[in-house]
Protein backbone atom coordinates (compact mmCIF):
# COMPACT_ATOMS: atom_id res chain seq x y z
CA UNK A 1 0.00 0.00 0.00
CA UNK A 2 3.08 2.48 0.71
CA UNK A 3 4.28 2.25 -2.60
CA UNK A 4 1.44 3.76 -3.73
CA UNK A 5 0.97 6.65 -1.14
CA UNK A 6 -0.07 9.89 -3.46
CA UNK A 7 2.81 12.61 -2.81
CA UNK A 8 2.15 15.41 -0.52
CA UNK A 9 -0.44 17.89 -1.66
CA UNK A 10 0.69 21.66 -1.53
CA UNK A 11 -1.41 23.76 1.46
CA UNK A 12 -4.03 26.40 0.34
CA UNK A 13 -4.85 29.06 2.89
CA UNK A 14 -8.25 27.69 3.78
CA UNK A 15 -8.43 24.90 5.97
CA UNK A 16 -11.95 24.13 4.86
CA UNK A 17 -10.40 24.31 1.38
CA UNK A 18 -7.93 21.96 1.92
CA UNK A 19 -9.24 19.53 3.96
CA UNK A 20 -11.96 19.49 0.90
CA UNK A 21 -9.60 19.61 -1.53
CA UNK A 22 -8.20 16.30 0.34
CA UNK A 23 -11.54 14.26 0.64
CA UNK A 24 -11.98 15.03 -2.96
CA UNK A 25 -8.55 13.72 -4.02
CA UNK A 26 -9.39 10.40 -1.64
CA UNK A 27 -12.52 9.77 -3.46
CA UNK A 28 -11.16 9.90 -6.78
CA UNK A 29 -8.04 7.77 -5.83
CA UNK A 30 -9.15 5.74 -3.06
CA UNK A 31 -5.56 5.93 -1.61
CA UNK A 32 -3.46 7.05 1.55
CA UNK A 33 -2.62 10.83 1.14
CA UNK A 34 0.98 11.80 2.83
CA UNK A 35 0.79 15.02 5.00
CA UNK A 36 2.65 16.35 7.72
CA UNK A 37 0.78 18.10 10.25
CA UNK A 38 3.09 20.41 11.66
CA UNK A 39 3.28 22.02 8.23
CA UNK A 40 -0.18 22.23 7.56
CA UNK A 41 -0.64 23.83 10.42
CA UNK A 42 2.32 25.76 10.87
CA UNK A 43 1.15 28.68 12.90
CA UNK A 44 0.70 26.48 15.75
CA UNK A 45 4.53 26.01 17.39
CA UNK A 46 5.71 22.37 18.19
CA UNK A 47 5.77 22.83 22.31
CA UNK A 48 3.90 24.91 24.87
CA UNK A 49 0.41 26.12 23.94
CA UNK A 50 -2.19 27.20 26.41
CA UNK A 51 -2.07 24.35 29.17
CA UNK A 52 -0.81 21.79 26.87
CA UNK A 53 2.18 21.06 28.63
CA UNK A 54 0.65 21.36 32.35
CA UNK A 55 1.99 17.71 33.20
CA UNK A 56 4.24 15.36 31.60
CA UNK A 57 1.83 12.40 29.85
CA UNK A 58 3.14 9.83 27.67
CA UNK A 59 2.06 9.39 24.27
CA UNK A 60 0.13 12.89 23.80
CA UNK A 61 -1.72 13.39 20.73
CA UNK A 62 0.38 16.13 18.29
CA UNK A 63 -1.42 18.96 19.15
CA UNK A 64 -1.74 19.83 15.88
CA UNK A 65 -3.91 16.67 14.59
CA UNK A 66 -6.68 17.94 16.18
CA UNK A 67 -6.35 21.70 15.71
CA UNK A 68 -6.61 21.22 12.23
CA UNK A 69 -9.79 19.01 12.15
CA UNK A 70 -11.19 21.89 14.38
CA UNK A 71 -10.03 24.81 12.08
CA UNK A 72 -12.87 24.42 10.04
CA UNK A 73 -16.45 24.45 9.22
CA UNK A 74 -16.99 21.34 7.32
CA UNK A 75 -17.07 18.70 10.41
CA UNK A 76 -18.36 21.08 13.12
CA UNK A 77 -19.09 24.62 14.22
CA UNK A 78 -18.74 26.73 17.39
CA UNK A 79 -20.87 25.15 19.67
CA UNK A 80 -20.90 21.99 18.23
CA UNK A 81 -20.10 18.56 20.69
CA UNK A 82 -17.37 17.23 20.17
CA UNK A 83 -15.88 14.04 21.91
CA UNK A 84 -12.89 11.88 23.26
CA UNK A 85 -13.50 8.71 24.53
CA UNK A 86 -9.96 8.64 24.83
CA UNK A 87 -9.03 11.79 26.26
CA UNK A 88 -5.28 10.78 27.83
CA UNK A 89 -4.18 13.91 29.23
CA UNK A 90 -6.81 16.48 27.19
CA UNK A 91 -5.10 17.26 24.53
CA UNK A 92 -8.17 17.17 22.22
CA UNK A 93 -10.41 18.79 24.89
CA UNK A 94 -8.75 21.47 25.20
CA UNK A 95 -8.14 22.43 21.36
CA UNK A 96 -11.97 21.32 21.33
CA UNK A 97 -12.37 24.26 23.94
CA UNK A 98 -10.17 27.08 22.28
CA UNK A 99 -11.78 26.63 19.07
CA UNK A 100 -15.44 27.51 20.80
CA UNK A 101 -16.22 23.51 20.61
CA UNK A 102 -18.13 22.07 23.53
CA UNK A 103 -16.02 18.82 24.98
CA UNK A 104 -16.67 15.67 26.26
CA UNK A 105 -13.59 13.41 27.42
CA UNK A 106 -13.09 9.78 28.61
CA UNK A 107 -10.60 7.68 29.45
CA UNK A 108 -9.41 5.12 32.29
CA UNK A 109 -6.77 6.86 33.65
CA UNK A 110 -7.70 8.80 36.63
CA UNK A 111 -4.35 10.92 36.28
CA UNK A 112 -5.55 11.49 32.93
CA UNK A 113 -8.67 12.72 33.83
CA UNK A 114 -7.27 14.79 37.02
CA UNK A 115 -4.93 16.54 33.76
CA UNK A 116 -7.78 17.24 31.61
CA UNK A 117 -9.95 18.59 34.22
CA UNK A 118 -6.71 21.31 35.41
CA UNK A 119 -5.89 21.84 31.81
CA UNK A 120 -8.92 23.21 30.85
CA UNK A 121 -10.34 24.95 33.80
CA UNK A 122 -9.33 28.39 33.90
CA UNK A 123 -8.35 30.12 37.12
CA UNK A 124 -8.39 34.06 37.82
CA UNK A 125 -4.42 34.34 38.49
CA UNK A 126 -5.00 36.14 41.53
CA UNK A 127 -6.76 33.93 43.23
CA UNK A 128 -3.95 31.42 42.69
CA UNK A 129 -1.38 33.41 44.28
CA UNK A 130 -3.46 33.83 47.13
CA UNK A 131 -3.97 30.58 47.45
CA UNK A 132 -0.49 29.47 47.37
CA UNK A 133 0.53 31.65 50.03
CA UNK A 134 -2.25 30.08 52.18
CA UNK A 135 -0.98 26.50 51.11
CA UNK A 136 2.64 27.97 52.21
CA UNK A 137 1.86 28.43 55.32
CA UNK A 138 -0.07 25.15 55.56
CA UNK A 139 2.99 23.33 54.99
CA UNK A 140 4.90 25.05 57.53
CA UNK A 141 2.12 24.12 60.06
CA UNK A 142 1.05 20.51 58.97
CA UNK A 143 2.35 17.55 61.27
CA UNK A 144 4.06 14.92 59.33
CA UNK A 145 1.31 11.95 59.02
CA UNK A 146 2.42 8.39 57.05
CA UNK A 147 2.94 8.94 53.54
CA UNK A 148 -0.37 7.44 51.41
CA UNK A 149 0.25 4.19 49.99
CA UNK A 150 2.55 4.26 46.84
CA UNK A 151 4.16 1.32 45.37
CA UNK A 152 7.51 0.54 46.59
CA UNK A 153 7.87 3.92 48.25
CA UNK A 154 11.13 3.78 49.84
CA UNK A 155 12.86 2.51 46.83
CA UNK A 156 11.92 5.29 44.52
CA UNK A 157 12.16 8.14 47.19
CA UNK A 158 14.52 9.63 49.84
CA UNK A 159 13.15 9.06 53.29
CA UNK A 160 13.62 13.26 53.50
CA UNK A 161 11.89 13.51 50.19
CA UNK A 162 8.66 11.36 51.26
CA UNK A 163 8.24 13.12 54.44
CA UNK A 164 8.16 16.52 52.40
CA UNK A 165 5.83 15.32 49.81
CA UNK A 166 3.51 14.19 52.09
CA UNK A 167 3.24 17.51 53.83
CA UNK A 168 2.83 19.43 50.70
CA UNK A 169 0.03 16.74 49.87
CA UNK A 170 -1.87 17.30 53.12
CA UNK A 171 -1.75 21.11 53.12
CA UNK A 172 -3.13 20.73 49.39
CA UNK A 173 -5.69 18.40 50.26
CA UNK A 174 -7.42 20.92 52.90
CA UNK A 175 -7.16 23.38 49.63
CA UNK A 176 -11.72 24.45 49.73
CA UNK A 177 -12.04 25.55 46.54
CA UNK A 178 -12.10 22.35 43.72
CA UNK A 179 -10.70 23.83 40.77
CA UNK A 180 -7.83 25.27 42.55
CA UNK A 181 -7.08 22.34 44.61
CA UNK A 182 -7.12 20.42 41.39
CA UNK A 183 -4.60 22.71 40.06
CA UNK A 184 -2.03 22.29 42.80
CA UNK A 185 -2.54 18.99 42.90
CA UNK A 186 -1.66 18.64 38.83
CA UNK A 187 1.37 20.31 40.14
CA UNK A 188 2.19 18.21 42.97
CA UNK A 189 2.11 15.36 40.52
CA UNK A 190 4.14 16.89 37.88
CA UNK A 191 6.88 16.79 40.82
CA UNK A 192 6.39 13.66 41.93
CA UNK A 193 9.04 11.82 39.26
CA UNK A 194 11.42 14.95 39.55
CA UNK A 195 11.88 14.18 43.23
CA UNK A 196 11.94 10.38 42.66
CA UNK A 197 15.49 8.10 41.83
CA UNK A 198 13.54 7.32 38.61
CA UNK A 199 15.19 7.92 35.55
CA UNK A 200 13.79 11.13 34.43
CA UNK A 201 14.34 10.48 30.67
CA UNK A 202 12.07 7.45 30.31
CA UNK A 203 8.40 7.21 30.67
CA UNK A 204 8.00 3.81 32.57
CA UNK A 205 9.90 4.04 36.41
CA UNK A 206 13.47 2.77 36.19
CA UNK A 207 15.97 3.19 38.96
CA UNK A 208 18.62 5.68 37.74
CA UNK A 209 21.67 4.53 39.23
CA UNK A 210 25.45 6.17 39.12
CA UNK A 211 26.70 3.69 37.16
CA UNK A 212 24.04 3.02 34.71
CA UNK A 213 25.43 5.56 32.06
CA UNK A 214 29.36 5.04 31.73
CA UNK A 215 31.50 7.99 31.62
CA UNK A 216 31.49 8.27 27.92
CA UNK A 217 28.17 8.08 27.81
CA UNK A 218 26.30 11.47 26.85
CA UNK A 219 23.96 11.03 29.59
CA UNK A 220 26.72 10.26 32.61
CA UNK A 221 27.09 14.53 33.54
CA UNK A 222 23.14 14.65 33.35
CA UNK A 223 22.33 11.62 35.76
CA UNK A 224 24.94 12.35 38.05
CA UNK A 225 24.03 15.71 38.57
CA UNK A 226 20.31 14.45 39.11
CA UNK A 227 21.31 12.17 41.82
CA UNK A 228 23.57 14.42 43.55
CA UNK A 229 20.67 16.92 43.74
CA UNK A 230 18.11 14.51 44.98
CA UNK A 231 20.60 14.50 48.44
CA UNK A 232 19.65 18.13 48.70
CA UNK A 233 16.81 19.17 46.95
CA UNK A 234 13.78 20.51 48.49
CA UNK A 235 10.52 19.43 47.23
CA UNK A 236 8.64 22.53 48.07
CA UNK A 237 11.16 24.69 45.66
CA UNK A 238 10.09 22.51 42.90
CA UNK A 239 6.68 22.77 43.69
CA UNK A 240 7.08 26.16 43.43
CA UNK A 241 8.37 26.68 39.99
CA UNK A 242 6.41 24.32 38.62
CA UNK A 243 3.27 26.75 39.76
CA UNK A 244 5.32 29.30 38.37
CA UNK A 245 5.45 27.50 34.96
CA UNK A 246 1.41 26.41 35.52
CA UNK A 247 0.16 29.81 36.57
CA UNK A 248 1.30 31.74 33.35
CA UNK A 249 0.01 28.26 31.38
CA UNK A 250 -2.98 29.27 32.72
CA UNK A 251 -2.91 33.11 32.10
CA UNK A 252 -2.58 31.78 28.49
CA UNK A 253 -5.41 29.79 28.34
CA UNK A 254 -7.46 32.28 29.87
CA UNK A 255 -6.26 34.48 27.44
CA UNK A 256 -7.28 31.92 24.29
CA UNK A 257 -10.80 31.12 25.81
CA UNK A 258 -13.49 31.92 24.37
CA UNK A 259 -16.45 32.73 27.03
CA UNK A 260 -17.69 30.00 29.42
CA UNK A 261 -15.88 27.44 27.57
CA UNK A 262 -17.47 23.62 28.50
CA UNK A 263 -15.16 20.67 28.83
CA UNK A 264 -16.81 17.45 30.52
CA UNK A 265 -15.37 14.12 31.63
CA UNK A 266 -18.02 12.02 30.97
CA UNK A 267 -16.94 8.60 31.69
CA UNK A 268 -14.13 6.16 32.61
CA UNK A 269 -14.55 3.26 29.70
CA UNK A 270 -14.85 4.21 26.44
CA UNK A 271 -16.97 1.31 25.64
CA UNK A 272 -19.80 2.61 28.24
CA UNK A 273 -20.05 6.44 27.86
CA UNK A 274 -22.47 6.32 30.92
CA UNK A 275 -22.87 7.57 34.36
CA UNK A 276 -19.44 7.09 36.58
CA UNK A 277 -17.74 8.19 39.64
CA UNK A 278 -14.83 10.21 38.18
CA UNK A 279 -12.17 11.98 40.35
CA UNK A 280 -14.51 14.39 41.77
CA UNK A 281 -17.05 11.84 43.03
CA UNK A 282 -19.50 13.43 40.87
CA UNK A 283 -21.88 11.26 39.26
CA UNK A 284 -22.43 12.52 35.17
CA UNK A 285 -24.95 11.96 32.72
CA UNK A 286 -25.24 9.66 30.20
CA UNK A 287 -24.04 10.75 26.57
CA UNK A 288 -27.21 11.03 24.67
CA UNK A 289 -27.47 8.58 21.77
CA UNK A 290 -27.45 10.86 18.32
CA UNK A 291 -25.83 14.15 20.19
CA UNK A 292 -22.21 14.48 19.37
CA UNK A 293 -21.24 16.66 16.03
CA UNK A 294 -17.42 15.18 16.10
CA UNK A 295 -15.29 12.58 17.16
CA UNK A 296 -11.24 13.01 17.89
CA UNK A 297 -9.77 10.25 19.59
CA UNK A 298 -6.42 8.61 19.22
CA UNK A 299 -6.64 5.18 21.15
CA UNK A 300 -4.04 3.30 22.95
CA UNK A 301 -1.83 1.05 20.67
CA UNK A 302 -1.36 -2.21 21.12
CA UNK A 303 0.57 -3.55 23.85
CA UNK A 304 2.71 -0.44 22.82
CA UNK A 305 2.38 2.17 26.16
CA UNK A 306 2.60 1.03 29.80
CA UNK A 307 0.06 4.06 30.67
CA UNK A 308 -0.71 2.71 34.40
CA UNK A 309 3.06 1.79 35.40
CA UNK A 310 4.08 4.95 33.62
CA UNK A 311 1.58 6.59 36.08
CA UNK A 312 2.02 4.45 39.02
CA UNK A 313 4.28 6.60 41.07
CA UNK A 314 1.56 9.63 40.56
CA UNK A 315 -1.29 7.48 41.14
CA UNK A 316 -0.34 5.98 44.40
CA UNK A 317 0.66 9.75 45.93
CA UNK A 318 -2.23 11.01 44.31
CA UNK A 319 -4.38 8.17 46.50
CA UNK A 320 -5.56 7.43 43.18
CA UNK A 321 -4.87 3.39 43.15
CA UNK A 322 -3.51 1.67 46.31
CA UNK A 323 -0.07 -0.62 44.93
CA UNK A 324 -2.04 -3.63 45.70
CA UNK A 325 -4.27 -2.38 42.78
CA UNK A 326 -2.39 -1.15 40.30
CA UNK A 327 -3.41 -3.89 38.24
CA UNK A 328 -6.67 -3.84 38.50
CA UNK A 329 -6.53 -0.11 37.55
CA UNK A 330 -4.71 -1.62 34.42
CA UNK A 331 -7.25 -4.22 33.81
CA UNK A 332 -9.47 -1.31 32.79
CA UNK A 333 -7.33 -0.15 29.70
CA UNK A 334 -8.13 -1.39 25.97
CA UNK A 335 -4.13 -2.20 24.46
CA UNK A 336 -2.81 -3.65 28.21
CA UNK A 337 -0.54 -6.37 27.82
CA UNK A 338 -1.06 -8.62 31.33
CA UNK A 339 -3.26 -11.40 31.21
CA UNK A 340 -3.45 -14.62 33.48
CA UNK A 341 -1.92 -17.59 31.21
CA UNK A 342 -5.43 -19.62 31.27
CA UNK A 343 -6.93 -16.53 29.69
CA UNK A 344 -5.11 -17.07 26.41
CA UNK A 345 -4.97 -20.83 26.38
CA UNK A 346 -7.04 -21.06 23.18
CA UNK A 347 -6.68 -17.92 20.59
CA UNK A 348 -9.75 -15.64 20.54
CA UNK A 349 -11.30 -14.61 17.18
CA UNK A 350 -11.75 -11.25 16.25
CA UNK A 351 -14.03 -11.45 12.82
CA UNK A 352 -11.83 -9.98 11.02
CA UNK A 353 -10.75 -12.54 8.26
CA UNK A 354 -6.75 -10.55 7.76
CA UNK A 355 -6.02 -10.24 11.07
CA UNK A 356 -7.49 -13.64 12.56
CA UNK A 357 -5.04 -15.10 9.48
CA UNK A 358 -2.15 -12.88 10.69
CA UNK A 359 -3.15 -13.52 14.83
CA UNK A 360 -3.41 -17.59 14.11
CA UNK A 361 0.44 -17.54 12.90
CA UNK A 362 1.85 -14.73 15.68
CA UNK A 363 -0.23 -17.46 18.31
CA UNK A 364 1.71 -20.28 16.85
CA UNK A 365 5.13 -17.98 17.75
CA UNK A 366 3.54 -16.49 20.89
CA UNK A 367 0.32 -17.01 22.51
CA UNK A 368 0.44 -14.08 24.86
CA UNK A 369 1.50 -11.35 22.09
CA UNK A 370 -1.56 -13.27 19.97
CA UNK A 371 -3.81 -12.45 23.00
CA UNK A 372 -3.15 -8.96 23.45
CA UNK A 373 -3.90 -8.26 20.23
CA UNK A 374 -6.66 -9.95 19.65
CA UNK A 375 -8.68 -8.68 22.77
CA UNK A 376 -7.44 -5.18 21.79
CA UNK A 377 -8.83 -5.56 18.29
CA UNK A 378 -12.25 -6.77 20.43
CA UNK A 379 -12.54 -4.31 23.02
CA UNK A 380 -11.87 -1.62 20.19
CA UNK A 381 -15.10 -3.03 18.44
CA UNK A 382 -16.99 -1.87 21.64
CA UNK A 383 -15.57 1.21 22.06
CA UNK A 384 -16.05 1.96 18.33
CA UNK A 385 -19.69 0.72 18.39
CA UNK A 386 -20.35 3.12 21.40
CA UNK A 387 -18.55 5.96 19.90
CA UNK A 388 -21.05 4.87 16.36
CA UNK A 389 -24.44 5.57 19.22
CA UNK A 390 -23.52 8.72 20.63
CA UNK A 391 -22.48 10.34 17.28
CA UNK A 392 -25.53 12.24 14.87
CA UNK A 393 -26.05 10.17 11.87
CA UNK A 394 -23.98 12.51 9.46
CA UNK A 395 -21.34 13.27 12.32
CA UNK A 396 -17.58 12.94 11.49
CA UNK A 397 -14.94 10.92 13.59
CA UNK A 398 -11.18 11.42 13.02
CA UNK A 399 -9.35 8.06 14.56
CA UNK A 400 -5.28 8.18 14.88
CA UNK A 401 -3.80 4.93 14.59
CA UNK A 402 -0.53 3.22 13.85
CA UNK A 403 0.46 -0.58 12.49
CA UNK A 404 3.53 -2.22 14.51
CA UNK A 405 5.35 -5.41 14.12
CA UNK A 406 4.06 -8.18 16.61
CA UNK A 407 6.82 -11.20 16.72
CA UNK A 408 8.42 -9.91 14.03
CA UNK A 409 4.83 -9.84 11.57
CA UNK A 410 3.13 -6.79 10.61
CA UNK A 411 0.14 -6.06 12.17
CA UNK A 412 -2.22 -3.39 10.01
CA UNK A 413 -3.82 -1.84 13.12
CA UNK A 414 -5.15 0.29 11.30
CA UNK A 415 -6.54 -1.45 8.81
CA UNK A 416 -8.29 -3.39 11.34
CA UNK A 417 -9.62 -0.70 12.72
CA UNK A 418 -11.03 0.59 9.59
CA UNK A 419 -12.86 -2.43 8.72
CA UNK A 420 -14.09 -2.74 12.13
CA UNK A 421 -15.41 0.95 12.08
CA UNK A 422 -17.20 0.11 8.12
CA UNK A 423 -18.43 -2.69 9.53
CA UNK A 424 -20.59 -0.69 11.99
CA UNK A 425 -21.76 1.84 9.43
CA UNK A 426 -19.11 4.47 9.28
CA UNK A 427 -18.21 5.37 5.72
CA UNK A 428 -14.45 6.04 5.24
CA UNK A 429 -14.17 9.30 3.91
CA UNK A 430 -10.37 10.82 3.73
CA UNK A 431 -6.90 8.83 5.12
CA UNK A 432 -3.73 10.54 5.45
CA UNK A 433 -0.67 8.99 6.91
CA UNK A 434 1.94 10.89 8.89
CA UNK A 435 5.48 10.71 10.33
CA UNK A 436 5.90 10.55 13.99
CA UNK A 437 9.28 12.40 14.85
CA UNK A 438 8.32 12.08 18.90
CA UNK A 439 5.30 11.30 20.89
CA UNK A 440 6.96 10.25 23.97
CA UNK A 441 6.32 6.64 22.57
CA UNK A 442 8.15 3.75 24.36
CA UNK A 443 11.23 2.48 22.43
CA UNK A 444 11.62 -1.29 21.27
CA UNK A 445 11.28 -3.45 24.84
CA UNK A 446 12.23 -6.88 23.56
CA UNK A 447 11.68 -9.31 20.40
CA UNK A 448 7.80 -9.26 20.17
CA UNK A 449 7.49 -5.57 19.56
CA UNK A 450 8.55 -2.40 17.59
CA UNK A 451 8.88 0.97 17.49
CA UNK A 452 5.75 2.76 15.79
CA UNK A 453 7.03 5.27 13.00
CA UNK A 454 4.14 6.36 10.97
CA UNK A 455 0.79 7.22 12.51
CA UNK A 456 -2.48 7.19 10.60
CA UNK A 457 -5.13 9.51 10.45
CA UNK A 458 -8.59 8.28 9.36
CA UNK A 459 -11.60 10.15 8.97
CA UNK A 460 -15.00 8.87 8.78
CA UNK A 461 -18.42 9.45 8.22
CA UNK A 462 -21.97 7.64 9.75
CA UNK A 463 -23.66 6.76 7.27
Amino acid sequence: MDAHILKKPHIPLSVDKHLLDLMERYDKHGRPISVNFRELVSWIPYGDRATHMIHPYPAKLLVHIPHYFLSNDLLSQEGSKVLDPFSGSGTVLLEAALSGRQAFGADANPLGRLISKAKTTPIDENKLLKALERLKRRVNDTPNNPPPDVVNINYWFHPRIINQLQCLLEAINKTRCTAIKYFFLTCFSSCVKKVSLADPRLSVPVRLHADKYPASHKFHKAAKSHLTNLEVVNVIDVFLKVFENNVKRNSELIRMLPSDPHVEIVSSDARNLVSNTLIDDQVTSKLKTNSIDLVITSPPYVGAQKYIRSSSLNLGWLGMCLSADLRKCEDKNIGREHYPKKEYETLLKTGIGRADSTLKRIYEINPLRAHIASKYLIEMRDSLQETHRVLKTGGHMILVAANNDVCGMKFKTQSYLKTIAEDLGFNTKLRLIDDIHSRGLMTKRNKTASIITREWVLLFQKG
